[in-house]
């Protein structure tokens, strides 16, 4: 039962909840309208091994992290 993220057209609210099955609607909290979208959510990753180990979260900062794309995290190093 993951939790996804969505963004309402109808009123530009952006909420997370809980889907138990993917056919289940989805509606808005705020407005009630069933116009939403589900967006990519922020993640977390950890890379295995004792030695030289990373984890990061994307797009927190928290690791000095502040533009790291999909293909190219130079500046995290």
């Amino acid at each position: 039962m993951p939790i996804y993220e969505y963004y309402c057209e109808s009123c530009d609210d952006q909420f997370e909840i809980l889907v138990f099955r993917s056919s289940d609607p989805v509606g808005c909290p705020t407005c009630n309208t069933e116009n939403v979208k589900r967006v990519l959510s922020v993640f977390g990753f950890k890379s295995g091994g004792d030695k030289g180990a990373a984890s990061s979260r994307m797009g927190s900062g928290a690791s000095g992290c502040s533009g790291c794309v999909a293909t190219n995290c130079s500046s995290c190093h």
